[in-house]
């Protein structure tokens, strides 16, 4: 499903959706080419606890919550450097 069909199945919504296919261009914005809806939120502390379940179940799953009002989701890669204790 692209980002402009989630769009319009959930107008004016939080959802939560795993990105199926998905590359990094040169400027490092992740870009959703294939995204499927896992459920849909009216507030956005609801979506966040569904993600960090879901993602603490499974942290491999590339999920992201975003609000349907984003015409992109504008999602920009951060690279981390350094050593995690």
């Amino acid at each position: 499903m692209k980002w402009e069909d989630v769009r319009q199945a959930f107008p004016e919504q939080w959802v939560l959706i795993e990105a199926v296919q998905a590359y990094t261009n040169e400027d490092s914005e992740r870009i959703l080419e294939d995204v499927t809806p896992l459920d849909r939120y009216s507030n956005s502390p609801d979506a966040m606890k569904a993600y960090q379940e879901l993602h603490g179940e499974n942290p491999t799953r590339e999920l992201y919550v975003l609000h349907t009002k984003r015409k992109n989701p504008n999602i920009i890669e951060k690279k981390c450097v350094g050593v995690r204790r």
